[in-house]
């Protein structure tokens, strides 16, 4: 009895030994994989895509457990694919989802050199009020103000959206011309279904133009429609974007940045939609909307 109790008691210590040894050599292997990471990050940064691959790959081969390197493994070389597509694609629509997913990768990743880029080409291949409005939100994001003013002039006062308009407002607005940002911002007429981004773009211009509870309902607005899983990259945004600058020190501001979301969001991706997803064409949720769609 005492034989089988010694024998119990050095299996259990010699186990213990293995898992304390284990431990740091696991923690170790975790900060490394973290380590490449955040190289990958810093390259994507530079639009080094390749690079950062290399870098996701490691980290990835590091840390094995780790679901979310292999992840941003996959979802770059799929990006690096549309990036090598994208001028050669003949047909239409593949050509527009490709677009839209490396624009919205971009804007996601704050690429955006390569999203203003990409505008430019679909601009100058499209020349439609939308391609105008995409092209001058990345001049916005770039700082090129005067440019993004004169993309915006170029879209005829019939074919202007509320989306062209806020963004033209806020190139006046941050040009010192005040007067006449007021003056577009009092044609703008926020339809139903508006997304996020335009009651975000739309309290920035408000902001700039001193209409301060304006601003602070319609960033209450885009709050409440932003995914949770979202909400709280935009509402970091919010307090660093110079835009806003004149709300961030007021108390109504803190109590915006308690708003909820009110939108329930899918199980796949944190979104309402597949629309942009770059792996949109393998998702298994994608593909059963879609098959819903036609029945």
């Amino acid at each position: 009895m005492n034989a089988i109790r010694t024998s119990r008691v050095r299996t259990v210590v010699a186990v213990g030994c293995v898992l304390a040894l284990a431990g740091p050599a696991w923690a170790g292997a975790a900060d490394k994989a973290a380590a490449f990471a955040a190289e990958g990050d810093g390259l994507l940064g530079k639009a080094d895509f390749e690079g950062a691959l290399k870098a996701y790959a490691q980290a990835a081969k590091a840390d094995s457990q780790n679901p979310d390197y292999r992840q941003q493994y996959a979802v770059l070389r799929r990006i690096i694919k549309m990036r090598q597509s994208v001028d050669k694609e003949a047909n239409p629509e593949k050509w527009a989802g490709i677009v839209r997913g490396l624009r919205a990768f971009y804007y996601d990743r704050d690429i955006y050199p390569e999203a203003l880029a990409l505008d430019q080409k679909v601009h100058a291949k499209t020349g439609t009020p939308e391609s105008a409005s995409a092209l001058a939100q990345s001049q916005l994001q770039m700082g090129l103000n005067a440019e993004a003013a004169a993309t915006l002039s170029s879209i005829d006062e019939t074919a202007a959206t509320p989306e062209s308009r806020v963004l033209l407002g806020i190139a006046l607005a941050r040009q010192g011309d005040i007067d006449q940002a007021k003056a577009v911002a009092a044609k703008i007429e926020i339809p139903k279904g508006t997304p996020p981004i335009l009651f975000y773009n739309t309290a920035c211009l408000h902001a700039l133009i001193g209409d301060s509870d304006s601003a602070m309902t319609l960033l209450t607005r885009c709050f409440e429609n932003t995914p949770p899983s979202r909400l709280d990259n935009i509402k970091e945004r919010a307090k660093t974007d110079e835009d806003l600058t004149t709300l961030v020190a007021s108390a109504d501001f803190a109590d915006v940045l308690e708003t909820k979301s009110k939108v329930k969001e899918s199980s796949c991706s944190g979104g309402t939609s597949c629309g942009g997803c770059p792996s949109r064409s393998k998702c298994a949720s994608a593909k059963s909307k879609t098959d819903k769609a036609h029945k």
